[in-house]
């Protein structure tokens, strides 16, 4: 995976800008922001959560933005923005009945479907998002649909498709930050784990490294590989240093599951450090964590039974092959522990 990083910003000065443009707007907002400037604000802050992995930055994001939306809370935009809110957080349903509210009020019907394909996706509507995808992507052939519509095309496992609208994608990129070039990596490299191709996988996260090399998830994600791989080393060498870097305690989750294999005793105390994290997380946002508490308890967090609580509320939000996978498998922890506890 070859891709020209000279077309691109510095990785590492576009994030420096982009927490210089965060700082500007706080200081803006402390005299007296506007409508606009808060939800610029928050978009931001979404934008570093998601590229540093911080918990801190997405719960800040959604601070700003309800501010702003307390501005004025039945206009239309103010309405989208609580729909694309839900929908990050998972909570499908209000994101679904606040999308039709914003198109009653007036807001554009492209945007709305936009938003409208990522929630059907997300549910596990997938031929209905595809019709929607299919449409932007043709009307709009930017990096950012033709990317949504690749990654809903691998998860239809139609990877032959999606493999040629990534590269589409790429190709559309006429823009000089690299951060849709890499989002579009990281939904590609994460694709292909999920297939199970692990050394494209690599090249792709290898690729996403080069252009962003502070993508936190991105990194988080290409352990993953290495140690799917088992290549120990590598995969230590870069899960370590997001511990520190961000409070998301799926990266700790992944160095207690690392430590376990080696037989290092302090797996034992990272596996409590992190699912300690992740209780926390549960209690204030239940919908969006579900998923990855129930993989870490049904693993290194060894709490089957709440791996198959969480799974069950998982199945709930989303009916989806994935969960349907991650509940099979919590299903199936939970029997191991029974059938153990009965042999003792």
């Amino acid at each position: 995976m070859m891709i020209d990083r000279g077309r691109y910003t510095s990785g590492r000065i576009a994030l420096a800008n982009l927490s210089t443009s965060i700082d500007g707007l706080e200081r803006e907002r402390a005299a007296s922001a506007s409508f606009e400037s808060l939800l610029t604000l928050a978009k931001l802050f979404f934008l570093r959560g998601d590229l540093l992995g911080s918990v801190a930055d997405h719960d800040r994001g959604d601070s700003i933005a309800t501010e702003a939306i307390d501005m004025s809370p039945d206009c239309a935009r103010a309405l989208y923005v609580r729909a694309q809110i839900a929908g990050r957080f998972h909570c499908f349903t209000k994101a679904k009945g606040l999308l039709a509210q914003a198109l009653v009020a007036g807001y554009p019907r492209q945007e709305i479907e936009a938003e409208r394909a990522a929630l059907l996706q997300a549910t596990g509507y997938y031929n209905e998002a595809l019709v929607l995808r299919e449409r932007l992507a043709k009307r709009n052939p930017r990096i950012d649909t033709l990317a949504s519509l690749a990654t809903l095309l691998a998860e239809m496992d139609q990877w032959g498709r999606a493999e040629t609208c990534y590269l589409a994608a790429l190709n559309a990129d006429d823009g000089v930050s690299p951060f849709p070039c890499g989002q579009l990596l990281f939904e590609w490299g994460v694709s292909s784990m999920r297939r199970g191709d692990l050394d494209r996988a690599e090249r792709i996260f290898a690729a996403l490294d080069a252009v962003l090399p502070a993508h936190v998830p991105g990194r988080g994600h290409r352990a993953e590989v290495a140690f799917a791989q088992g290549k120990l080393d590598v995969a230590e060498a870069l899960v370590a240093p997001l511990l520190e870097a961000s409070d998301d305690p799926e990266y700790r989750a992944l160095y207690a599951e690392i430590l376990a294999v080696r037989g290092d005793g302090r797996s034992a105390r990272h596996a409590e450090l992190a699912a300690e994290a992740y209780e926390r997380l549960l209690a204030h946002r239940p919908e969006a964590y579900a998923d990855h508490a129930a993989a870490f308890f049904m693993g290194v967090g060894n709490r089957p039974k709440r791996a198959l609580e969480l799974a069950l509320v998982n199945l709930e939000l989303r009916d989806t092959p994935r969960s349907r996978k991650l509940l099979a498998k919590a299903s199936a922890a939970k029997q191991i522990t029974v059938a153990r506890e009965f042999a003792v």
